[in-house]
């Protein structure tokens, strides 16, 4: 007689999402862990000024996502690293910075997503004129599941007096920044891994900054 015999099936235990430090330890119970990686996103770019002129800054984009399961020790430490936000573009035609790396790493075994890019500033102009937002980072390293980013809106000047900067690029955990049709500071956006959109400048208005990225975040699910 044969008798097939079943693992017993893993049990939940806990949520934990990771915003800030570099190590994690594992529960009491916990033998197994699926890690969810968010990187930094980028931040849109600046719109500069002149007589009668325009500039519509380009949105940034998302950072890069993994998602990965572990097979882990209870009570063990673990590392990681949060990407930062990426810095917005300064007021004028200055492009926004990139967002920073999320890791983690058990073992030999480092998953990596890459942050977003920041999108470019624009040039004081009276004709139609565009610049592009921030492309998508390079695909994630290491996880089950990998992924880039969702790209920044380009920004766009149609004459001195209308245009539209670039919206940011949205994440698996954050929305981004809207772009902007009236003279203003580009938007940050809600949640993690977002990009900024890009600052627009109408009719010879104050040169504008762009909006900042948003921080990355890691979600892990404990098992036994």
């Amino acid at each position: 007689m044969t008798f097939n015999v079943s693992r017993s099936p893993k049990a939940y235990i806990s949520t934990t999402a990771l915003t800030s430090g570099t190590s994690v330890t594992t529960g009491a119970n916990t033998k197994t862990i699926k890690v969810r990686l968010q990187a930094g996103g980028g931040a849109g770019g600046g719109g500069a000024t002149a007589a009668v002129s325009a500039g519509a800054g380009g949105g940034g984009s998302a950072g890069g996502y993994a998602e990965k399961t572990f097979s882990v020790s209870p009570n063990t430490a673990y590392t990681y690293a949060i990407g930062a936000a990426g810095a917005a573009g300064a007021a004028g035609n200055v492009a926004g910075g990139a967002g920073g790396d999320t890791t983690f790493a058990v073992g030999a075994t480092t998953v990596t997503t890459k942050g977003g890019l920041g999108g470019n500033g624009m040039a004081a102009t009276t004709t139609i004129n565009s610049v592009l937002g921030g492309a998508s980072p390079a695909v994630s390293t290491n996880g089950d599941l990998n992924a880039g980013g969702e790209p920044g809106d380009p920004g766009i000047a149609f004459t001195g007096l209308l245009g539209n900067s670039g919206a940011g690029g949205s994440s698996s955990f954050g929305a981004a920044g809207n772009g902007r049709i009236t003279q203003g500071t580009g938007a940050a956006g809600v949640g993690f891994g977002a990009g900024g959109s890009g600052g627009l400048t109408l009719n010879g208005g104050a040169d504008t900054a762009g909006g900042a990225g948003l921080a990355g975040v890691i979600v892990i699910d404990e098992y036994t």
